[in-house]
């Protein structure tokens, strides 16, 4: 695994290189998270894949601009990218947040990708997932006196009751380590104000009359914990593909919006490499 900054549209990028041989994977996180939360998928992947992972402009060790935090230009963010590392065309992977860049890039830039999976994510946003993720968007600005009290206080949230150590690496990951030994989040809270602002007047369900090639969503059945909230439900996900030739759908057991990824990673990976296996030959005229 290796650390790389690029520099890009004028910020610098953080990206980890998880290595493999294969087809290239881009892997883009959620809204407040950081690229380490895919360390458990890309330890499963890189037997078959070349996995990367993205920290988006705001978030991480990338640079925390004044502006630009709305879709188009992580968009454009990761499409420089893939210029900058002469990537001619890859499989893009996305949660949450990272799943509604995905859907505008793949009906952007089709020629750039070949395969698009969605994670938990994928559609126009529900205002009641806004109030769900609010615990998430209150740590950002606070200071904790250690880093064990910062995991006590995450451990709190019942959509982490599934404790490992990838949770545990992503959230070492999340916050900057003072000399004095207190840590806060590395992620912009005034970045993240302003993209759930422009998230909010975006049309994301309006892309997918420009995607034409192979889509897998991977759902979480119990995304918020209370039965009723999700990032997408099954009946938008079969409006929404409807006209799309290739498009799945696959429910992770027993996962929330969280540990689809974190915990639930088995299941996953062995759902993606049958996916990417399945398509792999499919042909488009993009």
């Amino acid at each position: 695994m290796k650390d790389k900054k690029i520099k890009i549209n004028g910020i610098d990028l953080h990206l980890v290189d998880f290595g493999g041989t294969g087809e290239t994977i881009i892997c883009i996180h959620g809204l407040t998270a950081n690229s380490r939360y895919w360390d458990s998928v890309a330890e499963r992947l890189i037997d078959s894949y070349r996995v990367l992972a993205i920290d988006l402009r705001g978030r991480g060790d990338s640079t925390k601009p004044a502006s630009g935090y709305n879709i188009r230009q992580h968009v454009e963010d990761i499409l420089q990218v893939l210029d900058f590392l002469k990537l001619e065309k890859v499989i893009y992977m996305g949660h949450s947040l990272g799943a509604l860049i995905g859907v505008s890039f793949a009906a952007t830039y089709p020629q750039r990708l070949s395969r698009l999976i969605l994670v938990d994510g994928g559609a126009n946003v529900d205002e009641q997932v806004f109030e769900k993720i609010r615990p998430a968007i209150d740590r950002l600005d606070m200071v904790f006196p250690d880093f064990t009290t910062y995991l006590n206080e995450m451990k709190k949230n019942p959509l982490f009751s599934d404790w490992n150590e990838y949770v545990e690496q992503y959230f070492y990951a999340d916050v900057e380590h003072r000399f004095d030994g207190s840590v806060c989040s590395k992620v912009c809270k005034k970045a993240i104000i302003e993209e759930l602002n422009m998230l909010k007047q975006t049309a994301i369900d309006e892309f997918y009359e420009h995607i034409n090639i192979p889509t897998l969503l991977l759902w979480a059945p119990d995304s918020f914990g209370d039965g009723k909230t999700f990032m997408v439900t099954k009946e938008k996900w079969r409006q929404l593909t409807s006209s799309l030739s290739h498009s799945y759908f696959v429910e992770i057991d027993n996962a929330n919006h969280y540990s689809i990824i974190l915990s639930k990673y088995e299941q996953l990976v062995d759902e993606v490499k049958k996916f990417l296996q399945d398509t792999k030959n499919i042909c488009f005229q993009n």
